[in-house]
């Protein structure tokens, strides 16, 4: 079924794509557009050997630069609504699984990666503006090795997605990112949908804020959130665990799909486990945090619009909202001090 979209009176036909070499072109002619000016994309599938992976060709390899210290890495996978699921898209997936679970044929790829950017003098610019004094190879290599995700671009909805997501948490669950692309045009005019934004990614199936009342019941488990942390990050969690049920007893941990909640009646903070850090989302304005995080030993990140919605909960519930990055214990009292100010302010609202 196509759709119309109406632009200043001017009707707008979608475009139907039926074969996928088109629809890839789309997507790297658009690139930034689709995924930011923060991103580089890497048209990668007619540029390495069919075996030099193991055998697995992604279309395109993505890192994400909008935070330097931690930049995301993801290999993408274009697909057409029209492609059967088990046939077509669930074998290639489960290739990018075991890619990952090989350092030797990363490293294959992060070499292929920089041969092909040192090539092209554009995007060698464009990426050498994003990272400063920052050396090009180094960036690469530990952008994979830190942040491993696939995302599959795909023009329309397919069910199966959820279905493996919600089976098989510690790799389609935790891994995998979709994204619905697609586009309009009226002569000269052209249109993009994106479902999510790419900046709202991160979210995961989220597409509305959270519901800070109710804390959702899921299968996730911390564990699931600490598998692939370093020891220093569980370490981090555990302590940070132990300092809000020393504050309040009653505090309860919620694991979903992109964060644990934690809530007392309601959720008031918000945990994501990373392989070398730890982030603290908080109900309190940046202003406020900062008047209690004096060292450098912790992070503090301010929230974009989106992030600020979705954090944040709805009406007469929402609540200003900042994160807080951990890569240590050192300095760990401004952490249970900021800890005390949160619950505190959650009793008070």
């Amino acid at each position: 079924m196509t759709i119309s979209i109406f632009l200043n009176g001017q009707n707008c036909q979608q475009v139907i794509y039926n074969k996928e070499d088109a629809f890839e072109k789309f997507i790297v002619d658009n690139a930034e557009t689709i995924f930011g000016a923060n991103s580089i994309y890497v048209d990668i599938k007619h540029k390495i050997e069919n075996t030099s992976l193991g055998g697995t060709i992604p279309d395109g390899a993505l890192i994400d630069f909008s935070d330097l210290n931690s930049p995301k890495f993801y290999l993408v996978e274009i697909e057409l609504q029209i492609h059967n699921f088990l046939k077509h898209i669930f074998p290639q997936i489960t290739k990018f699984f075991a890619f990952y679970n090989k350092p030797s044929e990363q490293q294959k790829l992060t070499d292929k990666i920089f041969t092909i950017i040192k090539k092209d003098e554009a995007l060698k610019d464009k990426l050498k503006k994003m990272i400063g004094s920052k050396e090009i190879y180094k960036s690469l290599k530990d952008a994979l090795e830190n942040s491993q995700n696939i995302l599959i671009i795909i023009d329309g909805f397919k069910p199966e997605f959820k279905e493996m997501m919600d089976t098989y948490t510690d790799t389609w669950g935790k891994m995998v990112n979709v994204q619905i692309i697609n586009h309009f045009r009226n002569e000269d005019q052209n249109i993009i949908t994106a479902e999510p934004p790419f900046q709202n990614l991160e979210f995961g199936d989220a597409t509305t804020s959270i519901d800070i009342e109710k804390p959702d019941t899921t299968s996730y488990t911390e564990e699931f959130h600490l598998e692939g942390s370093n020891e220093n990050v569980k370490n981090i969690y555990n302590r940070l665990k132990q300092a809000l049920l020393k504050i309040k007893n009653e505090i309860r941990f919620n694991p979903t799909k992109c964060y644990i909640g934690v809530y007392v009646k309601r959720q008031f903070a918000y945990i994501q486990c990373y392989k070398k850090k730890l982030k603290v989302i908080v109900y309190l304005p940046e202003n406020e945090v900062r008047k209690t995080i004096h060292s450098q030993n912790h992070i503090i990140k301010s929230h974009s619009e989106p992030a600020q919605r979705f954090w944040g909960g709805s009406g007469n519930n929402f609540h200003l909202n900042c994160a807080v990055e951990l890569t240590d214990t050192e300095h760990f009292e401004e952490i249970e001090s900021l800890l005390q100010k949160v619950v505190a302010n959650n009793e008070e609202s």
